[in-house]
């Protein structure tokens, strides 16, 4: 790579656009010496300030200026000041020394008089650490000896320890891995910046995050507790409202179902009236009768009515107790009211069933009767078997005689036998006698006579089974009444047990409660029906009593008295009844309507629980306890913001976020600690073998230079120095501020001395005859001649692609002068020369020279010429 063209504009004293054309590569390989020489004051350090402003230079000092904007043209007595200043390096890279694939690279910088300023490479804006970067790899820089001016030959010696070292970054090639290094540590400490304010926000976030964290908890607790809740109150509430649901329906549909009979049975009591006084009009001395059974009626009726008035008021008495909270008693009095009604309803039960008992032997006397007398019709048809029998003569067939034998034993049989069983047995076997006897009758006895005994038989025995049927009804009649009587009678001492007992507790607690609600209008109602029972049972008794003297005349007006009376007595069972199941059905109806408020005010959606059916049996007492239990659980939680959620998941994911940020910043951390290290390494390895070299060319130059004498350079290492190291950051550490500090101290340190442990350079230099211990105590001229040989022995051992020298040799007599540019000739096969000199020496060692004057205007112009061809031209 070498320089091939320079465009300057603007820069400084040039106004006007200039273009300096340097040569290539000339023979054997030498790239050439060119020359630029001018009076004092015409411009010629200006083109080596314009290319170390292109490379990037940052200081206005160096640059010999105050501010940016003095860089531009400012203007002369002739010519205005311009508004830009623009400089362009045109460099060969067909040997892709630079990083890019491009074989001519055009490095523009260009600044505008407001201050805005800009990199260009082949037109392409660029960063100046790109520049940077590019021109450290090609090796060389703008701020060490790439272009070396007048005060740096002299004032190089002058510099610090660190100075040194940052001249010799460059000059063993590791700039560019410094540069990484920089830019490496500029991010490390903007990473440990970063994660210091992300810790710090964390530990912010941190106990809020708790906070919310135990809220959320809480809350999410509650959830469950309410879903457990809602699942156990649906499932208990659902049994609760489905039994008494079923309850209610049951007993509204066993309430229809009596309503029914009932009115079923009113119809029949309406039609055994209408048939009773069809009786009255045929029988003059039933009309008595029938004015008592129609006073008994009216009196049973008002006696129902009665019933269901005290009813209603034992009902409204357990009501009010209950709406007390007095259930016990409400009980005890509806209980009492039963028991007593029962009682009664037993007693008049068990008279009826006496008297039908009475009767009911009467019809079964009769009945036994007429079987005696189907059993002497059956007797008298077997002796006249038993006379056709005898009567047969010897020649009749065995056969027919034997079948007439069994015919009259299973007659025989039929006589004896009162059991309906087995007499149906053995009307079969007489039937298929009686076929056999048909089937092989002959002569010997006529065909007449057996059909007419079948004919006979069949209709005794059809007759007898008849009323042994009728018999058996009756006694079984009789004895399921007795049995029902005594059954009744039993009841009625448990009862009266009963309620004495009940009586007894309402005594007692009857200070407990008020009992004596409605107690003068059931008093009354009591007395009422006492009188009422008095005359219904003078009225039966008068009927009894009527019925005794006309039974055998008014024997079918009695029937029907009796089926009456009976059916009276279930009318008023089944309106006892009825009125137990209308209490009973409007407690169930009062209880489901406030199951069903409560279900609203605990649950919520009482269709769910209609339309939900229990998993299985609820155990009401152990669920009512659960529900206590978890709302007792709800209740210690408390209130919770609904908002609560949704800022714990804003916070939590910026705390998630923060958390990330700093694993990533961590990440970061180690990876730029890494990188530094291995940058490290490389440049330590670079730096000693670039360094040795340099350390022994010094040397040699110094001695052409001096005719002698020693010359070294000596690495300052940082544990000379009083300076502590600070101590290496421990992975995974958390960031505190003591630590972030230290961080910054270490990263302060690792700016100023890098991990290979160099803090700068010392440079050892003794002419020949002198003994001297430092550089300070070197002339002016052995101090230039010093910096020279070292700068030379650096492009000897590290060649930049091009180095500009701006007067250098200045200082310099005449001998050593043409030291120096042998020097550079003979470097000139390693890089290429551009020398700022009023040196004729220099001069005659150049292949192009360049001059540079300043016209009345205050622009400087420049003029060329190739010295070969000159000389060529010469000599011709």
């Amino acid at each position: 790579m070498f320089l091939e063209k320079l465009e300057i504009q603007g820069f400084k004293s040039f106004a006007n656009k200039n273009t300096l054309v340097f040569p290539g590569l000339l023979d054997e390989n030498r790239r050439g010496i060119t020359s630029i020489v001018g009076p004092n004051g015409s411009g010629k350090s200006n083109i080596a300030d314009a290319v170390r402003w292109a490379l990037g230079e940052q200081s206005m000092k160096t640059l010999r200026g105050k501010k940016s904007e003095d860089i531009i043209f400012s203007g002369s007595a002739k010519l205005g000041k311009l508004s830009l200043a623009e400089v362009s390096l045109f460099l060969n890279n067909e040997d892709h020394k630079a990083p890019l694939d491009y074989s001519q690279i055009i490095l523009t910088r260009r600044i505008y008089r407001d201050g805005l300023s800009e990199y260009l490479i082949n037109n392409n804006r660029v960063r100046l650490s790109d520049v940077q970067i590019i021109l450290a790899k090609a090796n060389f820089g703008q701020k060490t000896y790439s272009v070396i001016g007048q005060g740096l030959v002299e004032g190089f010696l002058n510099t610090t320890l660190s100075e040194r070292k940052e001249f010799f970054d460059e000059a063993t090639g590791v700039k560019q891995f410094q540069i990484k290094r920089d830019d490496s540590l500029n991010k490390l400490i903007l990473s440990y910046e970063n994660l210091n304010q992300v810790s710090m926000l964390l530990a912010e976030i941190e106990p809020r995050l708790k906070s919310l964290t135990r809220q959320v908890n809480k809350l999410k607790k509650r959830d469950e507790i309410e879903a457990e809740l809602k699942k156990l109150e649906l499932n208990y509430y659902s049994g609760l409202w489905h039994e008494l649901n079923g309850k209610f329906s049951l007993s509204n549909k066993e309430l229809l179902g009596l309503e029914r009979i009932k009115q079923e049975k009113l119809k029949k009591n309406e039609q055994l009236n209408r048939e009773l006084s069809q009786l009255e009009k045929e029988n003059l001395g039933g009309q008595e009768f029938a004015v008592w059974q129609k006073e008994l009626n009216e009196l049973q009726n008002k006696k129902e009515i009665l019933n269901k008035q005290a009813a209603r008021l034992e009902a409204e008495l357990e009501v009010k107790l209950e709406a007390k909270g007095q259930f016990d008693l409400s009980w005890l009095v509806g209980k009492s009211s039963e028991l007593s009604q029962e009682i009664k309803n037993n007693q008049e039960e068990t008279g009826g069933l006496e008297n039908n008992i009475g009767e009911e032997k009467k019809v079964l006397a009769g009945l036994k009767t007429d079987l005696d007398s189907i059993n002497g019709k059956i007797n008298k048809l077997n002796q006249n078997i038993l006379r056709a029998s005898s009567n047969l003569s010897g020649g009749v067939s065995a056969k027919v005689n034997q079948e007439l034998k069994e015919l009259n034993t299973y007659l025989l049989a039929a006589e004896l036998e009162n059991n309906l069983a087995g007499l149906k047995k053995i009307i079969k076997q007489i039937k298929e006698k009686l076929a056999v006897l048909l089937e092989i009758s002959g002569e010997e006895t006529r065909r007449e006579n057996l059909e007419d005994w079948q004919k006979n038989l069949m209709a005794l025995t059809a007759e007898k089974e008849a009323l042994m049927n009728k018999i058996n009804e009756s006694s079984f009649r009789i004895s399921a009444r007795s049995e029902r009587v005594k059954l009744i009678t039993e009841r009625r001492l448990g009862l009266a047990n009963e309620l004495a007992e009940v009586n007894n507790k309402l005594q007692q607690n009857r200070g407990a409660a008020n009992l004596n609600d409605n107690k003068k209008e059931r008093q009354r109602l009591k007395r009422e029906a006492a009188e009422l029972d008095g005359k219904i049972s003078g009225l039966k008794e008068k009927l009894t009593l009527f019925n005794a003297k006309e039974n055998e005349q008014k024997s079918r007006l009695f029937a029907l008295q009796k089926n009456l009376q009976v059916l009276q007595n279930e009318i008023n069972g089944l309106a006892n009844r009825l009125n137990k199941l209308n209490i009973n059905s409007a407690r169930l109806e009062t209880r489901l309507a406030d199951l069903e408020i409560e279900i609203r005010n605990n649950y919520g959606n009482l269709k769910d629980i209609k339309d939900k059916r229990p998993d299985g049996p609820v155990d009401e007492t152990a669920a009512w306890e659960k529900i206590t239990s978890l709302k007792r659980q709800i209740d210690q939680i408390g209130g919770l913001d609904p908002e609560t959620e949704k800022e714990y998941l804003e916070t939590k994911e910026r705390y998630d976020y923060l958390e990330n940020q700093i694993h990533d910043l961590n990440g970061a951390v180690g990876s730029l600690e890494k990188i530094i290290k291995e940058l490290d390494a490389v440049i330590k390895k670079k730096f000693d073998e670039k360094f040795k070299n340099i350390s022994v060319k010094f040397e040699e130059y110094f001695k052409i230079l001096f005719n002698g004498g020693q010359a070294k350079i000596v690495k300052v290492l940082t544990e000379d120095l009083p300076e502590n190291k600070p101590e290496e950051n421990k992975a995974d550490e958390p960031i505190t501020e003591d630590k972030f500090t230290a961080n910054l101290k270490r990263i302060k340190y690792l700016q100023k001395y890098n991990s290979t442990g160099l803090a700068g350079i010392e440079i050892i230099a003794t002419p020949p005859g002198k003994k001297i211990k430092a550089i300070t105590m070197l002339s002016g001229g052995e101090r230039a001649l010093t910096a020279i040989g070292l700068i030379c022995a650096i492009i000897s051992c590290n060649p930049a692609p091009f180095v500009i020298l701006d007067e250098v040799d200045a200082s310099l007599d005449e001998a050593n002068s043409e030291r120096l540019a042998k020097i550079l000739d003979d470097l000139s096969h390693k890089t290429q020369f551009i020398v700022i000199t009023h040196n004729r020496a220099s001069m005659r060692r150049a292949n192009i020279l360049y001059g540079v004057t300043m016209a009345e205007n205050g622009v400087s112009k420049l003029l060329s010429i190739k010295l070969d061809q000159a000389s060529k031209a010469v000599r011709k």
